[in-house]
């Protein structure tokens, strides 16, 4: 509707008499985009409800999962991380203790040249040459010249710096990031050529072959920081030994990955154990998660006859229900159980409150249950016929995509918020052809006042000349 201010000055007499009328008749609408403000609060409520019901799922989803030991979950410890820590023990099925003495760790291969002088030419006058290295599995030849021509086109012998830079960088070039090779100023004029394998082990050492020219005299005599039999890590496992080429460890155990950090022939302890803590915690994680959705669905569908307040979903009575139907599945017992086994939640200290509230009523037993009994618990959070599955089957059919209720009654929202804004649009319309045409009929009015003025002022100015 367009504004009276671009319509109609404000200094109109009869602008606020327009404003008036079209106000009485924007009652309607007003009406309406109240139903609306309704219908969006009630579909928002609906969200926050199905957000929360979907959580719950979840987490009961992830504590029946087969991959997860959520009642009987294990921690790892190392008697002394300095030594060896454990990086994962996510494969380990039972609690298990393994002792393991670490001898060598494995290093990367370091070759070094012998010390020479580096201002010296000799090493040039053995002549150019080529050299076969390997790392790993991928072997390269690199070849160097030992002269260049000056800046006069003169031949000048390379010094034994400038071969041993030259020789680094073409292995370096050659090799991207399996090595370091380098050119060490060792002390005054003398050098010394390194090169280092980036990855640690016998199968990663540094092998050279076919070496000649100069070439063959720089690597004639050289040594290794390590001896080669020596790279690979070595230790032993309940007796069993092992060697590897790398300190982080992920197949001398199935299920156990570690990492080696210092070699002291010591003996030390790797334990999987079980870990209550955490398996109460998964329980503790559940009830968390029933106790959100619960008071989510409570805050929502409330009913304060005194105060006369009530939830936005109050009047929906699916939605209203769905916490106590959740208690009294709660508190059933698994169908077939046995005389003696763990068959409902209070037999592990889980009661409900009068408000609909879960809670742990026996610490104790629980903790009892998790560390004497884990197999029982887990089937009363797994067992098709258990009160925790049924409450989820219960739960999902409230948010399952297309068919579930939520998205139900969902549609029956959205579907009264498009016929609300069919007829916002049509008052608005209405309003605007409303408010143009009382302004229409007062700017007549208005021109028929101000032609009768026009008239009365002629028909006395016609009296005042006749002398009247």
């Amino acid at each position: 509707m367009s504004t009276i201010g671009n319509i109609f000055t404000q200094s109109n007499p009869y602008e606020r008499f327009v404003q008036q009328l079209v106000q009485i008749e924007s009652r309607t609408k007003l009406q309406l985009q109240s139903q609306k403000s309704v219908q969006n609060e009630k579909k928002t409520a609906l969200g926050e409800v199905s957000s929360a019901i979907s959580k719950f799922v979840s987490n009961i989803t992830e504590l029946q999962s087969p991959t997860n030991n959520s009642f009987k979950p294990l921690s790892n410890t190392s008697s002394d991380r300095s030594v060896v820590s454990i990086q994962s023990s996510d494969g380990i099925k039972k609690p298990s203790t393994y002792n393991i003495t670490v001898n060598r760790l494995a290093t990367n291969d370091i070759v070094l040249s012998d010390i020479m002088d580096g201002k010296d030419t000799n090493l040039a006058g053995f002549g150019s040459g080529s050299i076969d290295i390997t790392i790993g599995d991928r072997t390269e030849t690199i070849t160097i010249e030992t002269t260049y021509e000056d800046d006069d086109n003169v031949v000048q012998q390379k010094t034994n710096s400038e071969l041993l830079a030259s020789f680094a960088e073409k292995i370096n070039e050659a090799f991207d990031d399996e090595v370091r090779a380098s050119r060490f100023n060792v002390s005054g004029d003398d050098v010394q050529f390194s090169i280092q394998s980036l990855e640690s082990g016998f199968d990663n050492r540094v092998q050279f072959d076919n070496a000649s020219g100069v070439l063959f005299q720089i690597m004639e005599n050289f040594n290794r920081a390590t001896p080669e039999e020596e790279l690979n890590a070595q230790f032993t496992i309940d007796g069993v030994n092992f060697e590897r080429s790398q300190n982080i460890v992920t197949d001398a155990v199935e299920g156990l990955s570690f990492t080696l950090h210092k070699a002291t022939g010591e003996l030390e302890t790797l334990s999987i154990n079980r870990d209550i803590n955490k398996a109460k915690s998964n329980v503790t994680g559940f009830i968390s998660a029933f106790n959100e959705m619960n008071k989510t669905i409570r805050d929502r569908t409330f009913l304060d006859t005194e105060n006369n307040r009530r939830g936005a979903l109050q009047d929906v009575r699916a939605i209203r229900n769905l916490t106590i139907s959740l208690r009294q599945t709660g508190l059933l017992p698994i169908g077939d159980a046995q005389e003696g086994e763990l068959a409902r939640l209070t037999d592990i200290g889980i009661s409900f409150k009068q408000d609909g509230t879960m809670f742990i009523d026996d610490d104790t037993l629980l903790t009892e249950m998790l560390s004497e009994r884990p197999d029982e618990v887990e089937r009363l959070f797994k067992d098709e016929n258990s009160s925790i599955s049924q409450m989820k089957a219960e739960a999902e059919a409230y948010v399952k995509r297309g068919s579930g209720i939520i998205p139900t009654i969902e549609s029956g929202f959205e579907q009264r918020i498009s016929r609300l804004d069919t007829r916002i649009a049509a008052q608005d319309r209405f309003l605007e052809r409303y408010e143009q045409e009382q302004r229409d009929r007062f700017n007549q009015l208005q021109a028929i006042i101000e032609q009768g003025d026009a008239q009365f002022s002629q028909i006395m100015a016609f009296r005042n000349a006749l002398g009247f």
